[in-house]
């Protein structure tokens, strides 16, 4: 049974699953990307991790209408990839995946359609990341829908929004779809606690890692910070990341002894922030599901995210292994720095490697596979 997976545009995480889907469908599954849109290090990676399984398209353009912004349902931009339907006739797939509703679903859906095979659609989505969706998007949303045939979904948020806003109605929607680079991440934490004999200071790490703009929270957190640090002099704010406000926040926090702007770090090297971390914060604004919490999860560290963070029901369980909280109110924030002082870390970071342990590659791959062959 040959599984085609269509997703123009990913990142190192996906890497992981794409090679345990593979393993789990013995050799029979297939990805179709745009080139033009991932990373050289990406490609390399997924190249050798599927072979001649991996189907990397080049001369991707785009138009666009509106002014694209950070939050979802900022302007439209519509992909034109020649050449698209040529490539997925040549793979032959009995079944196709494609990510989300646009992109390049438009012409994989043709595809699946015509030549009467099941069509899948991995999606993301909340209802909070849609509030601001136009009426025209959610009347297309609910027309493609009509062509589905199941939905691969992130968690209960996106499978709540699939059935009251798209009507998903009875079609299968498999849960927990999403997956972090979560094992690699976990074996090197583990190798540079296993050598590392320093003696960390007094306070607690926090570590954020993301981009820096507006809708991660970063700013609201780091206001936050100026509060607690009065009262908790000896910790620690780690801030990793790039974008448009890191020329901000260096002029705002660069002389705060206990905020340390650390900007971009390799992915391959983020491993190394975790192991030194004593807990994640990820103080965002929107996001579907945060694929730095299960990252830091994984790491054996306790997390704390926000309500409007669609990973939250899944991945936090408030108290016991972190802490959910609301980024717009600065009590709440305040309210979440001080609890895990006192807390068992440890044993938090215990829960959290087990609980992120059901969202791992492997078994993430087992999930969907076994749920798209068994609907066929």
């Amino acid at each position: 049974m040959r599984v085609l997976w269509v997703n123009p545009s990913f990142l190192d995480y996906r890497v992981p699953l794409y090679q345990e889907l593979n393993k789990r469908l013995k050799g029979d599954f297939h990805l179709l990307y745009s080139k033009n849109r991932i990373p050289e290090r990406v490609i390399g990676k997924v190249e050798k991790a599927l072979g001649p399984n991996s189907h990397g398209m080049e001369g991707e353009r785009f138009l666009n209408f509106g002014k694209l912004g950070e939050f979802s349902n900022q302007g439209v931009q519509v992909p034109i990839q020649r050449g698209l339907l040529k490539a997925i006739k040549e793979i032959k797939p009995d079944i196709v995946i494609a990510e989300g509703f646009f992109q390049w679903t438009p012409l994989v859906a043709f595809y699946a359609k015509t030549n009467n095979i099941p069509l899948w659609i991995a999606y993301e989505r909340t209802h909070h990341t849609e509030r601001n969706c136009p009426y025209w998007r959610k009347k297309y949303r609910n027309l493609v829908s009509k062509f589905v045939d199941g939905y691969l979904a992130n968690g209960s948020l996106t499978t709540n929004y699939l059935k009251t806003d798209i009507n998903a109605g009875t079609k299968p929607i498999i849960e927990g779809c999403m997956s972090a680079d979560s094992a690699n991440l976990a074996k090197r934490t583990d190798n540079l606690a296993e050598n590392n004999s320093e003696v960390k200071p007094s306070g607690l790490n926090y570590l954020f890692v993301g981009q820096f703009i507006h809708r991660k929270g970063i700013l609201e957190l780091c206001e936050a910070w100026l509060i607690h640090a009065r009262t908790h002099p000896d910790d620690t704010l780690v801030l990793i990341g790039d974008g448009e406000l890191k020329t901000q926040i260096e002029e705002l926090y660069s002389s705060t002894e206990s905020i340390k702007i650390l900007g971009h770090v390799d992915y391959d090297h983020i491993h190394e922030y975790y192991s030194s971390a004593d807990v994640f914060v990820m103080p965002t604004l929107e996001d579907n599901w945060s694929l730095v919490v299960p990252e830091a999860m994984a790491c054996g560290l306790p997390v704390a995210t926000t309500i409007y963070n669609g990973c939250y029901p899944e991945l936090v369980k408030d108290g016991v292994n972190g802490k959910v909280f609301d980024v717009l109110q600065q009590s709440s924030i305040l309210e979440m720095l001080d609890f895990f002082h006192s807390q068992n870390l440890q044993k938090m970071g215990e829960v959290s490697i087990e609980i992120e342990a059901e969202y791992s590659p492997k078994k993430v791959a087992n999930r969907i596979a076994s749920g798209i062959l068994n609907h066929k």
